[in-house]
Parts: structure tokens; C-alpha cells; sequence
């Protein structure tokens, strides 16, 4: 305990060098920074990639459900009453939702824009609490016949308000001897809503399902049933029971794992390059520690001798500069780690002043979909980052510990 307490007060001495060792403190202050700055980003980026991960799954999912069915032919999902009664015998289906799905070109007064058409029954669409928690101006809740419920963005787009009229165009119109006469009708704009999803608050139109069964020109059919589950990550399992439970009936279910496979494998390859990009930070942090040290140990070379001869050990006598090394890891991870969690919760309000004082759009959301820059911080990665530097800290000071000691004591003393 005596040596432990001795290398401490030593390598407490080394890291406050004065005169001519100035040089040292800048690169220990150097290295602090650099490991400092290097966990701080890395926090920042972890906390925002998993953000935009979870606000990007929890509204596709939340539009378009856990597990979705659809039908194996082109007329559309008939059976839907004997489907819903099969799907509540599952517990873990919290709610059964058919809907109606269509491209359709919608027009307001001066201009036009393609919309993805959504037919629902009025209580379908009070269920959805995505949108009804985000609405910005009228109502969305029992939707009539003549009515309709639209995106903010597409409302911006075509310069629409509540109570404004609108007009949808379907190409599945009326066969005539003249071919196919599109189908249109109008409807007046009911509610507005936005729920920070660019895709979705520029392109979807809400209907009551007869409208969209009227304008699409079906029967009393759905071309799609979204099922929301208790627990998204049993979306498997479920499905599995699904499709023995439908086994009879001409429909086939795709999980939201199937459904956004491509989205979930870009959002992880991202996080993992950017770890791995932003990890060098710690490894050239890491090499300035190595460099300090081994300056350091070739200035005091003389004064480990010296306490080599007294009787100090090998070890002990590395063990100054490897704790040396790790005072400076430590310390820069603790400043790292604590100001990178205080930063992560205020991110989007970082954006909105920077964009602010340099007048530069960042974070568009036109290419990220979201309106908002989500941040989500997770122990996990805190306790991550802060191994990664602790590690790379501890290997940067193993060279020159061994260095410390290459020597025999009493040739370094005779050759001073």
C-alpha cells in the first residue's frame, strides 16, 4: 500500500513539471483535450443516431403498424370481418386496423400534388393517436363522408387551410368506350395534422373508407390490415401465429423488420462507421499520451535510476508512468462523459442556434425526413465510449512503461 501511495505522489509530481519541461504540460494538456473532445462527440453522435433510429421507427410504425397483411391477388383483402375476429384470438394483437391504400393526384385551388390516399372507418383513425396528438388546426376524430384529413406540409404545398376544398384524382376510374375516365371528387379539409415526418406530412391524405372504396371504385374491400402489437419485439413470434391462423384465406403478413429491412441496416451501418470514424479521435489522443510519456521518462531518466538503485522495483517504477498515463485518461473521460450527457438532451435547441447565427439549414429535412434532430441517450453507449477511451488510454502508456524500466540503473547513472 506504502509503494502504491509513493508511485501516486510521484506521478502527481511528473504531470506539474516546470522549467524547461513546460513542453510536456502542453501535450498532457493536449492529450486531455483531445480525449476530452474526442468522448464528447462521440456521446453526441450516439445519443443522435439513436434518436433518429427511434423517432424514425416509432412513426413508420406508428402509421403503419407491427405486422402488415396483405392479399395474394389484386381484388384486395374481402374477408375482412372473419380476418379481424381470427386476429383477436392472438393476445398479443392490441389492435386489428384495415385500411385502404391508393397513389392519387390531389389538387387545391391553383396547384396539384400526388398523395398517397389512406381510407379509414372514423374510429380507425381516432385510434391512431400519431395523429391525433399532432394536430395542428381543425379535427381529425370521426371523420364523414366528404371529408378529409391531410398532411401539414402537402397542406403548405397546395395552400390550403382548414375548411378549404380539395379535389382527388384516381386512375382507377370508369371503363368507357373511350378507355379509362379518371375518377375525381371533392372534399373539404376537415383537420391538418404534423407529426415531424417530412414523407408522410408532405404525402398522405386521409379518407372515410367509403370515399376511398367510391373514388378507387372497389366493392367492400381493404387493401391492407395493420396490426399493432403489445410489444413490437415480438413481431416474429406473432407473425408465425398469424399466418397459421390465415392459413384458409388468400392473404400473406410481412413484419415492420421485413417492411423497413433496408432503413434499420442503413441506421445501423451509420451508427457503427461514425463509432468507428470518431473512435480515431481517442487513438491519436491516445498516441499524444504515448509521446508525453516517453518524453518525460527520457528526461527523468536519471531520477528513476536513482530510485531503481534505492531498492524500488521494476514494476513500481513503471507503474508511475502507467498511472500517470491513466490520471490523464481518467480525468479527460470523466469531463468528456460529463459534458457530453449535459449537451445531449439540448442538441436540436445547438441546431436551431447554430443555423440561426451562421443562416445554414442543418439538418435538412428534406433528406432526413424528420422536421426535428431527435437525440435518445443510452447508458450503454455512455459506458461504451467511456471503456473505449479508458482502454485506449491504458494502451498508450504501455510502451513507455516498459521503456522506463529497458534500462539497468546503474548503466543510465554512468552514462549520465
Amino acid at each position: 500500500m506504502k509503494s502504491f501511495f509513493l508511485e501516486w505522489w510521484i506521478s502527481k509530481r511528473y504531470l506539474k513539471p516546470k522549467g524547461k519541461e513546460r513542453f510536456f504540460s502542453i501535450i498532457t494538456l493536449l492529450s486531455f483535450f483531445g480525449i476530452s473532445s474526442g468522448v464528447t462527440i462521440l456521446i453526441i453522435v450516439m445519443s443522435v443516431m439513436n434518436g433518429l433510429r427511434s423517432e424514425l421507427f416509432d412513426k413508420i410504425i406508428g402509421l403503419n403498424g407491427h405486422t402488415l397483411i396483405y392479399s395474394t391477388s389484386d381484388q384486395g383483402i374481402k374477408n375482412s370481418d372473419e380476418i379481424y375476429d381470427k386476429l383477436k384470438e392472438i393476445p398479443e394483437v392490441e389492435s386489428v386496423i384495415p385500411i385502404l391504400e391508393a397513389q392519387v393526384l390531389v389538387m387545391g385551388e391553383d396547384q396539384s400534388s400526388g398523395a398517397l390516399l389512406r381510407g379509414v372507418s372514423p374510429k380507425t383513425l381516432n385510434s391512431l393517436k400519431i395523429i391525433t396528438s399532432n394536430v395542428l388546426y381543425g379535427d381529425v376524430k370521426n371523420i364523414k363522408q366528404g371529408e378529409a384529413v391531410i398532411g401539414s406540409r402537402l397542406a403548405s404545398s397546395l395552400g390550403l387551410y382548414r375548411g378549404d376544398n380539395i379535389t382527388l384524382l384516381s386512375p382507377r376510374g370508369i371503363n368507357s368506350p373511350f378507355g379509362t375516365i379518371p375518377r375525381s371528387l371533392s372534399f373539404d379539409v376537415k383537420g391538418i395534422f404534423e407529426i415531424g415526418m417530412t414523407d408522410y406530412d408532405g404525402s398522405v391524405v386521409f379518407l372515410n373508407i367509403e370515399d376511398a372504396r367510391q373514388i378507387l371504385n372497389l366493392e367492400k374491400v381493404y387493401g391492407v390490415i395493420e396490426v399493432m402489437l403489445t410489444d413490437a419485439e415480438t413481431s416474429l413470434l406473432v407473425k408465425d401465429k398469424i399466418d397459421l391462423k390465415l392459413v384458409d384465406y388468400d392473404v400473406y403478413s410481412r413484419d415492420w423488420r421485413e417492411t423497413n429491412s433496408s432503413l434499420a441496416e442503413a441506421m445501423m451501418v451509420e451508427k457503427n462507421v461514425m463509432l468507428l470514424v470518431l473512435s480515431l479521435i481517442l487513438i491519436i489522443a491516445g498516441i499524444n499520451i504515448a509521446s508525453g510519456l516517453v518524453m518525460l521518462i527520457k528526461d527523468k531518466g536519471r531520477e528513476v535510476s536513482i530510485l531503481r538503485a534505492m531498492g524500488m522495483s521494476k514494476f513500481s517504477a513503471s507503474r508511475i508512468f502507467i498511472i500517470s498515463g491513466l490520471k490523464i485518461g481518467f480525468f479527460a473521460t470523466f469531463w468528456g462523459v460529463l459534458i457530453g450527457v449535459l449537451i445531449s438532451p439540448y442538441i436540436e435547441e445547438i441546431r436551431l442556434i447554430f443555423s440561426y447565427i451562421f443562416q445554414v439549414t442543418f439538418f435538412n429535412p428534406e433528406f432526413y425526413f424528420l422536421s426535428e434532430l431527435p437525440s435518445e441517450l443510452k447508458f450503454s453507449d455512455v459506458l461504451m465510449v467511456g471503456t473505449i477511451s479508458m482502454a485506449m488510454s491504458f494502451l498508450s502508456t504501455i510502451y513507455p512503461s516498459y521503456r522506463a524500466i529497458a534500462r539497468d540503473p546503474v548503466e543510465a547513472l554512468r552514462n549520465e
